[in-house]
């Protein structure tokens, strides 16, 4: 009779995740991964026939937390200015926590058949999200002049500009973790600036 382990198909995803943050992909070695969580390698196999697959459903269990959180955020009842500095101080934050996973995440997509499921979802989720933060964009800026053609852009990218820099600030700011905070921070001050009192 096979071993029963409670919980191991979540331990083994939370499991994956630190070693592919902290090891990058390609130096995530499975057998050190089954024998931290104390199981043969076939058993981890049984759960995810492939590392390549494990990866994959990691990434999804990542985005989709995180997608349901920013959703959430972007519906609270608080004032709209409060929703965009927090959404994207939220995005950040995680950007900056899980850096080794977005690293992989978006330079690995030949790992994601484009018409998989998993892809399909992750445009779908990214599509939706871009969209809410675009009309978010839209109320918060309402007030600002000129802003009409930015934030009434069909094709979200105002909403995509803010996340693909958001990406390069925590790329580029690895050395000096405090100071790109500090620049976010005041960024965040510009992009939602508190309604006049």
């Amino acid at each position: 009779m096979p071993k029963i382990i409670p919980d191991l198909s979540n331990r083994i995803l939370q499991t994956a995740a630190h070693h592919f943050e902290a090891k990058g992909y390609e130096a995530t070695d499975i057998k050190s991964l089954a024998a931290e969580l104390g199981i043969s390698v076939g058993a981890l196999y049984n759960y995810h026939p492939s590392k390549p697959e494990l990866f994959v459903a990691v990434a999804a269990r990542w985005k989709a937390d995180l997608t349901s959180r920013l959703l959430e955020n972007l519906a609270s009842p608080t004032p709209a200015d409060q929703r965009l500095r927090s959404t994207i101080l939220m995005l950040y934050e995680n950007m900056e926590a899980f850096t080794g996973i977005w690293r992989e995440f978006l330079s690995t997509g030949e790992r994601f058949a484009h018409d998989s499921p998993q892809n399909q979802g992750f445009r779908r989720d990214n599509k939706e999200l871009n969209g809410r933060l675009q009309a978010l964009f839209r109320e918060v800026w309402a007030r600002r002049p000129d802003s009409a053609d930015l934030v009434n852009d069909p094709q979200d990218r105002l909403a995509q500009i803010v996340t693909g820099s958001i990406w390069q600030l925590v790329m580029n700011g690895q050395e000096d973790q405090a100071g790109t905070r500090a620049f976010v921070e005041l960024w965040v001050d510009f992009l939602a600036p508190a309604p006049p009192q």
